[in-house]
């Protein structure tokens, strides 16, 4: 199966699909609207917002913001800030851009400039053909303008057809308030409602596998519209992800390892040597190599929600409960040994040994240290590609699951929930919950608050270092009760002199983590607020 793979050339953003292109590295805006191959690779070049919004690409794991993942190296660069916003009072500013994605504009504007040309432009092309690109490019747009309001709340809105002149949103129309977050999200919500019905009946071959899908704009409504509260457009927009055949894998692991599956809505692909990312170089074990890896590790707040079986049944795991202690990481759910590697796991012909001085061994946590460490005992197993021998040298290409339909489901479990119809959200739930009949559902009658609980456990778990997490604690607002004034943890092992070992739960920060109610909105950037007179920031900023 070919994919999709990103390229750049100078004149705008292009991307190849392992099509044979001119041997140049500039095209001029006449060859973009020449003909309908040229177009596509036009098109195509808009998906690298998906791409650098990958997080195995962009090594910026947003779980490490929250309590299920904790970074190991604080100062090298912006890409790991995270404990900087943790544990750094005030990090978060104005003028440091800090979780800011009002850089979205950048792309916005291409977009922009793309929607106003396209029907003068390519009036010479098959108006169809013309119609599926436009809604691409209208669901990318609205994806970044997703990411803009899940950050900042209130969006500046910047259109094709808004400027003041009626034309081109532009330099002219610098000087522009923001809509309300409610404003913002109806129009993602409307806009990409009318790209799944642009998109309805559209099939791609094989060589375009991860362009958009009807299924994809409605996956992403399903995720906006839980932000925006509007329960019945997440519910409408996930009842039509259902009729189009996706399922949930019985396998866990086949998710993230056979890109064929049938889970996966819209993936970001990569192809060693021509596109690649370095997940594996900065997050594998850090016994395979020297100086490399051990960048985050999970947090035993995760890995304790993984359940035990127990008697041929699934139940809580407790540290305190001695047959647990004894092997805890034997009898594990499946989503544990795809997502997680522990003290003693099978791992590239070795087992994993993250006791005190091992190979992986653990080492305490020092804000100020830039070493690879395991400052948990952990390490994320979920997207490393085992028998990449080449990694450091050539890059990996695994995959990355923006939209899977395990999510749609979970969605629709909250969306009836909060709606009133709690029974229907267990129904949801468990859909997800028992893939491959391994864990038992829920059992259904409970109260909101009671199903909530069982929505967020398993949503952590699920969803582990696929960017939910930290989204979802500001989205219900439980951030400041789960992160401020808080630490994680980490299980420290001693192996002792008859080679038994000696579990510790131990704290992996050095000080208290931090989360005021003003972080719920990231501020608008300072250069905005200078620049336009008619943006006002953020309440409490």
């Amino acid at each position: 199966m070919k994919n999709i793979i990103y390229l750049f050339f100078a004149a705008f953003i292009l991307t190849s699909c392992e099509l044979e292109v001119e041997p140049t590295d500039k095209y001029s805006d006449v060859v973009a609207w020449k003909d309908e191959e040229y177009l596509d690779l036009y098109v195509k070049g808009f998906y690298a917002a998906l791409r650098d919004n990958a997080e195995i690409y962009t090594d910026k794991f947003f779980d490490g913001c929250s309590d299920i993942l904790k970074y190991c190296i604080s100062n090298l660069n912006d890409k790991t800030d995270q404990n900087k916003i943790l544990l750094s009072k005030n990090y978060i500013t104005p003028s440091n851009g800090a979780l800011s994605t009002w850089g979205n504009y950048d792309r916005i504007k291409l977009e922009n400039e793309f929607l106003y040309d396209v029907d003068v432009k390519a009036a010479h092309m098959d108006p169809e053909f013309v119609k599926i690109r436009k809604a691409e490019v209208r669901f990318l747009r609205a994806y970044l303008y997703y990411k803009m309001i899940r950050n900042h709340g209130g969006i500046i809105l910047r259109l094709h057809n808004t400027g003041v002149d009626g034309g081109l949103d532009n330099d002219k129309d610098a000087v522009k308030a923001r809509i309300s977050e409610e404003e913002s999200w109806d129009f993602v919500i409307k806009e990409l409602e009318e790209v799944a019905a642009d998109l309805t009946g559209q099939t791609w071959d094989a060589d375009n596998y991860g362009r958009i899908t009807a299924g994809a704009a409605y996956a992403l409504i399903t995720r906006c519209a839980l932000y925006a509260k509007k329960y019945d457009k997440v519910i409408s927009a996930g009842q039509e992800v259902e009729k189009l055949g996706y399922i949930i894998e019985p396998k866990y692991e086949d998710v993230f390892k056979n890109l064929a599956n049938r889970e996966i809505i819209l993936p970001v692909t990569f192809k060693v040597p021509t596109y690649v990312h370095f997940h594996d170089r900065y997050f594998r074990p850090i016994g395979d190599k020297a100086s490399r890896g051990g960048w985050a590790c999970p947090t035993e707040e995760l890995v304790s929600l993984f359940q035990i079986k127990e008697n041929g049944v699934y139940v809580d795991f407790d540290w305190n409960n001695p047959v647990h202690k004894a092997n805890p990481y034997v009898g594990r759910e499946p989503r544990f040994y795809t997502s997680i590697l522990y003290n003693g796991a099978p791992w590239n012909g070795r087992e994993i040994e993250t006791f005190v001085g091992g190979k992986d061994g653990y080492t305490d946590f020092d804000f100020s240290s830039n070493n690879s460490a395991c400052v948990t005992g952990y390490f994320m197993k979920k997207f490393l590609q085992e028998k990449n021998t080449t990694y450091d040298e050539t890059g990996s290409d695994s995959y990355w699951v923006e939209l899977r339909y395990a999510e749609v489901l979970m969605n629709m479990a909250e969306a009836y929930a909060q709606s009133g119809d709690v029974q229907t959200g267990y129904e949801y739930l468990n859909k997800v919950r028992t893939r491959g009949n391994e864990l038992s559902g829920y059992s259904v009658g409970s109260n909101l608050q009671i199903f909530m609980n069982c929505l967020e456990k398993e949503k952590m778990v699920e969803f582990a270092f696929e960017g939910l997490r930290y989204w979802d604690l500001r989205r219900w607002r439980r951030a400041v009760a789960v992160i401020d004034g808080q630490r994680a943890h980490g299980i420290k092992i001693t192996k002792n002199s008859d080679n038994s070992l000696t579990y510790t739960k131990v704290v992996c920060d050095d000080d208290d983590r931090y989360f005021p109610e003003k972080y719920y909105y990231i501020p608008i950037p300072t250069s905005e607020i200078n620049n336009n007179s008619a943006c006002i920031q953020t309440e409490l900023w």
